[in-house]
């Protein structure tokens, strides 16, 4: 298939129906409010009355705006050159939403591998990262890919976060489903700490705040930190805690500098 070909599309007479039924709605709300516009500016209609038929036609183009949503996403188009690899559904057959219908491959010079990583390597990783990617129906084989899209939460059907890589693979025929192994070569080498994210008090880019029990006192210490990467319930820093074990997190954005606290087991 060709990108932007049509694939697959509801059946269109309810959905057209709605599009034409929400547009003519529109057309008759600009129609009053004109009409009730002159009426207000020869003072004889009201005020309210202009401002009724304002909403009206508020009202009539959200419900326009909707339809021809409904409309736009009712056909499925190709999203590049490429094969159906699968077809799920038959013509006339009733879907649930979300359900797959077809499975598209691109045939493009790049593909696409896909990898789990847990949230102390993702914390490693940056855009850009190489890698080597490796499949068992080519033993001994290394392809080079690269890191091209890092997820920002947690896959909760694997408990981890995905990574996509491109890779080229010249000559060889890869085929959508292929399983492989993956080696991701971070170039920022830097240790970091996760933190829960609570004890975070304040954050404005990649800079930071957090409380930790003060050496001696029982007071608090406001501490500078470097934010590498922000996680579903941690935060990865890369400075501001060297030496330091603890830090608050029940109460932390109740605390100053010098705050005292007890430390309870």
């Amino acid at each position: 298939v060709r990108k932007g070909q049509l694939l697959a599309t509801l059946v269109q007479s309810e959905i057209k129906a709605q599009a034409d039924q929400a547009r003519s709605a529109f057309e008759k709300a600009q129609r009053d409010l004109e009409r009730v516009t002159r009426l207000y500016g020869d003072s004889v209609a009201t005020l309210e009355q202009r401002q009724n038929a304002a909403t009206a036609l508020d009202v009539a183009r959200a419900g326009m705006e909707i339809a021809e949503f409904n409309l736009k996403h009712s056909r499925i188009y190709a999203p590049g050159n490429g094969k159906i690899l699968h077809r799920a559904a038959e013509n006339s057959e009733l879907v649930s939403p979300g359900a797959p219908v077809l499975m598209f491959g691109a045939t493009g010079q790049e593909w696409i591998v896909r990898a789990g990583l847990a949230d102390r390597d993702l914390v490693r990783i940056q855009l850009g990262d190489s890698a080597t990617v490796m499949f068992d129906v080519y033993p001994g084989e290394r392809f080079p890919a690269a890191v091209s899209e890092i997820a920002e939460a947690l896959d909760p059907r694997s408990g981890t976060f995905e990574v996509e890589l491109t890779l080229q693979p010249g000559s060889h025929r890869l085929v959508s489903g292929f399983v492989a192994r993956v080696a991701i070569h971070p170039a920022r080498r830097e240790k970091v700490s996760l933190i829960p994210v609570e004890a975070l008090v304040e954050g404005e880019g990649a800079n930071g705040f957090v409380f930790a029990p003060a050496p001696t006192g029982g007071g608090v210490r406001k501490l500078p930190v470097h934010i590498v990467h922000i996680l579903d319930d941690a935060v990865a820093v890369s400075s501001g805690l060297e030496n330091v074990n603890t830090v608050i997190t029940d109460g932390a954005p109740y605390l100053v500098e010098g705050s005292l606290v007890e430390v309870v087991e």
